[in-house]
This record gives structure tokens, sequence and C-alpha cells, in this order.
């Protein structure tokens, strides 16, 4: 597949040399941080479309960014105890996240935010 796309090729490549500048040395950690960003790329891109299309019919729908997002560890707090630890979901898109500055991003990634 690499082979075919000469493009791609050359973006993983700088991808992998910016992972091993950032201290990512081995193999499979790289590849577990590029299918996660994929993974949040896709994500976000389904669900422009699905407002997209929701806005088009005049349908309603409901962002999976909309709102706060809790780590699971703080949830069981009370609301005002929770909301030092609230991150707002719109700065969990991709179109968001890959503007971030890499201290930022990497905070983000860390937390290992599931699904809303």
């Amino acid at each position: 597949m690499l082979q075919n796309n000469p493009e791609l090729k050359s973006q993983i490549d700088q991808l992998w040399n910016k992972f091993w500048a950032g201290g990512i040395s081995n193999p499979i950690d790289a590849i577990g941080q590029i299918t996660y960003l994929l993974f949040m790329k896709r994500l976000d891109e389904l669900d422009m479309e699905q407002q997209s299309a929701a806005q088009f019919t005049g349908d309603r729908y409901t962002s999976k960014f909309d709102g706060v997002w809790v780590p699971p560890e703080h949830r069981d707090k009370s609301k005002k105890d929770q909301k030092p630890f609230e991150v707002d979901k719109t700065t969990l898109r991709w179109s968001a996240f890959k503007r971030m500055q890499a201290e930022t991003m990497l905070t983000r990634a860390d937390q290992s935010i599931p699904i809303p």
C-alpha cells in the first residue's frame, strides 16, 4: 500500500520522525499513537457530517462534543468539586486538537478520553 502512495509514505515517515524526536522510539507505541490520532480525526469528521445532515434536514442532533467531560476518577464528587477537572468537549475535536501546543495535546491524550 505504501509503495503505491509515496505521499502517504512520506507523511508517515515525517510522523515517525516527530515521535522519535519526542522520545517515542518503540514502534508499538508509535502505532498506538497514530491509531489514536486517526480515530479522533474520523470521529470528528463523522460528527461534523451528522451535524451538517441534521441542519440540512432540520432534524435535531446533539454532537458528541457538546458539553463538558469529567475524568472518571472525579465523577463521584459533587458538581462543585468536579468543576476544576471539567474539560470542554469542543476542545477534544480533531479540528481543535490538531492546533494545540504539544504539551496541551499530550495532556488531553494522556487522559485517555473515552467516546462521549
